[in-house]
């Protein structure tokens, strides 16, 4: 899952990069896949739109971000969806009663599809919660067979614990596609600002680490930078490394990013739910590697946002 677009100024740039990452424009568009669309956003502004939409090489393209954001609200009728923000309806014990819902897909041993919005594996069928959206009936429970991205988890156990309805959670989260599973230009790059801020709609705090800093309570939404680009849920504990004990639905901390020659993605079957800390996912993301080289610039510190989110 973004609050800003970054933009590459130049064709050098752009060379450094490619240079940087060792890797060809049809290389990157197949490096790292995350819950966010960093790489696809930030190539795009320079060459042509990425099909693999989840992807990263964050320490090749975290240059100045642009201070010139718009509010969501300035896309209404411009792109598909909804842009103008929800208000926020405070539920009574929504955040410890989302945590519990994480806790119990986490005892069950739940197993799902890590799927992000590649148009590929949206073609393919992998892309459950949202094609549910699109649909009536009831939610399906979590199979290997069932594709989310990570914000999505947090919302699907949201959905499960009756924190959010259907309509509220489509008004929230849905994303507009063409038919063909693919989308408009900047489309993309507008949606995950907007869902960056959405999805801590007000009240954020930073997460620092310093002894009597400000720690996330139980059931708080914590991401990685204020575009969202890894979001988990805090258990309320502290981890053995002294760091916020998390709720997180992706493939680290516990299995390697693995390139799918069947989905032709990095979509995988794992964990639904994996507990992990904020310093063992900041490590891991940091030891990434895509062809022997960092995904991200270990000298650029991630701003780690917490607060509750929009229930």
């Amino acid at each position: 899952m973004l609050v800003s677009v970054v933009e590459i100024n130049s064709a050098a740039a752009m060379v450094q990069v490619l240079r940087r990452v060792g890797a060809s424009v049809d290389d990157v568009a197949r490096i790292l896949s995350r819950d966010t669309e960093a790489i696809a956003r930030r190539m795009r502004s320079t060459k042509g739109v990425l099909e693999n939409a989840d992807s990263d090489v964050a320490s090749a393209v975290r240059s100045t971000v642009a201070d010139h954001r718009k509010a969501s609200s300035h896309y209404s009728g411009i792109y598909p969806g909804r842009w103008h923000q929800l208000s926020v309806r405070r539920v009574e014990n929504g955040p410890a009663r989302v945590a519990d819902e994480l806790e119990r897909i986490y005892r069950a041993g739940d197993r799902s599809r890590w799927a992000n919005y590649d148009p590929k594996l949206f073609q393919q069928g992998h892309r459950s919660l949202e094609m549910w959206l699109k649909t009536e009936g009831p939610l399906a429970p979590l199979s290997e067979h069932y594709g989310l991205n990570c914000w999505e988890m947090v919302t699907y156990a949201a959905t499960r614990a009756g924190v959010l309805d259907k309509h509220r959670l489509r008004e929230l989260i849905e994303l507009r596609r063409r038919p063909d599973g693919t989308w408009n230009g900047d489309h993309l790059d507008m949606w995950l600002q907007r869902m960056g801020d959405w999805l801590i709609p007000e009240g954020r705090r930073t997460y620092t680490g310093a002894p009597g800093g400000p720690v996330p309570e139980r059931g708080d939404i914590v991401m990685w930078n204020a575009n969202a680009e890894h979001v988990t849920v805090a258990t309320g504990r502290t981890g053995a490394d002294g760091s916020p004990e998390l709720y997180s639905s992706w493939y680290l901390p516990k299995h390697p990013l693995t390139w799918d020659e069947v989905t032709k993605s990095f979509s995988q079957v794992t964990d639904s739910v994996q507990i992990t800390t904020v310093d063992e996912l900041t490590k891991g993301m940091y030891a990434l590697r895509y062809k022997g080289e960092p995904c991200y610039d270990p000298t650029v510190p991630f701003e780690i946002i917490f607060g509750r989110g929009p229930w």
